[in-house]
């Protein structure tokens, strides 16, 4: 009689333990990327009433026979594997893990004990760093355009650096300092001339006026000027000297020499032979002094012919432009960071004003070879345990999985199934409760018999 009664009882905790999980499964129906659990039970012990007996030449055989005491919960499992559905949320610093990878979150960076999630609500704080929308945690990766290998050495995340000092006046004229995100200019590493020099053109006489702008490697703009002229004793022969470098300002910047170039074209095709004596279409333009900032040049002049104009009108149409003819190597100048986006690696890129592109960091990726194993600590963060095995850190392409800007993970709750669950657990419970009540009853018909 006992027995039934410490059964029920079991049965009304297990039971309720899975309501609990129920309950909580409920509540996070639209937490973001919450893991639903599922409540597994299991048999308890067993008093064996008569023990089984074997086969014999005069005995017969019987089964034991036995009685428990119940169940337990053996187990509460999280269905870590099953991806939840993609909610738009068109904010950049949103990313959605596809795959089985988890990212890597500190909530302090003086140790070294790290956070797993799949919680990609992200933000930037005051410092410039990537950290966790709800609470402020780091995300871990690694800087720099660098290739993630094994086992890579985790950091912080510094989206924005502001490595640069800006002065700027309010309206009263006070002075306001304040720093910037900024990326140095490059400097023009290439050029080239195109067009045609006519032979009869008389502007070649004292001189015509061709112009190139650069960018110097102190990411400012430069113009120079340079001056074409022809060879007295011969047609096909031209002399380009620099005559001044001038800044953004239009102010002239010193230069104490500079390349001198002669180009010499064919009397008959009119197309390029020799630049400087030698048999090339380029050369390289360098500059001393202040100007040196500018520089040095490849200068290409295959795309230049000397032909003669119409007998009415000797004109040349030569023109110099920065960078190759592929449109590269033209410099930039220095920018600030206007916008951040994430690559499908993880990769986080900064945009800035001078219409450059760089690769600041990349998010690291943690994997484990029992992911189900992996114990949750609140705030849609879990940790290793020695079930789930150590993690993994890796680039999240290696193991196919990819991330998605502008989204998040949903929860993956089913709530058919949860509301299913609730109904056969309240059934459950209900049955052993009656269990309890009815064994009482007849505790109660033995306690009235002694009357």
């Amino acid at each position: 009689m006992m027995r039934s009664m410490w059964s029920g009882v079991a049965g009304l905790k297990t039971h309720q333990l899975e309501m609990d999980v129920i309950g909580n499964n409920i509540a996070n129906v639209n937490s973001t990327s919450y893991k639903s659990q599922a409540t597994g039970f299991s048999d308890v012990l067993y008093q064996t009433i008569k023990p089984g007996t074997g086969a014999g030449d005069n005995i017969a055989t019987t089964n034991a026979a036995q009685v428990g005491f119940g169940a337990k919960m053996s187990s509460i499992l999280t269905n870590i594997t099953k991806q939840g559905s993609a909610v738009l949320t068109d904010n950049v610093l949103d990313l959605m893990i596809t795959g089985d990878s988890f990212f890597c979150i500190d909530p302090d960076i003086s140790d070294a004990e790290v956070n797993f999630s799949r919680d990609g609500s992200f933000t930037i704080d005051a410092n410039g760093d990537l950290v966790t929308q709800n609470s402020g945690y780091y995300v871990m990766g690694v800087m720099g355009d660098v290739t993630i290998g094994d086992n890579p050495t985790l950091t912080n995340i510094k989206v924005i650096n502001r490595n640069t000092e800006r002065i700027s006046y309010d309206a009263q004229g006070n002075q306001v300092t304040y720093q910037v995100d900024a990326m140095p200019g490059a400097a023009t590493t290439a050029a080239y001339f195109k067009g045609n020099i006519d032979s009869d053109d008389p502007n070649l006489e004292n001189g015509k006026t061709l112009t190139i702008e650069t960018y110097g490697s102190d990411g400012k703009v430069y113009t120079l000027k340079f001056n074409l002229t022809s060879d007295e004793n011969d047609d096909e022969t031209f002399k380009l000297t620099l005559s001044s470098v001038l800044d953004e300002n239009s102010k002239k910047v010193a230069f104490d020499t500079a390349t001198e170039i002669e180009l010499e074209y064919d009397a008959h095709s009119g197309k390029l032979l020799f630049i400087n004596g030698l048999p090339t279409e380029s050369v390289n333009f360098t500059i001393t002094g202040d100007a040196s900032v500018v520089g040095p040049l490849n200068i290409d002049f295959s795309s230049t012919s000397n032909y003669a104009g119409d007998a009415w009108s000797h004109s040349s149409s030569i023109y110099g432009y920065k960078g190759d003819k592929e449109g590269q190597n033209m410099g930039y100048p220095e920018g600030e960071l206007v916008g951040i986006s994430f690559g499908t690696d993880g990769s986080v890129f900064g945009r800035y004003s001078n219409g450059q592109t760089v690769k600041k960091a990349q998010i690291v990726v943690a994997e484990f070879n029992n992911a189900m194993g992996l114990e949750k600590v609140g705030d849609n963060l879990y940790a290793a345990s020695l079930n789930s095995g150590v993690p993994m850190y890796m680039d999240i392409t290696s193991d196919g999985g990819y991330m998605s800007s502008g989204v998040l993970e949903g929860s993956n709750v089913d709530l058919a199934k949860e509301f299913t669950d609730m109904i056969t657990t309240q059934r459950g419970f209900q049955a052993n409760s009656k269990v309890i009540t009815t064994s009482d009853e007849m505790l109660q018909i033995l306690k009235s018999l002694k009357r």
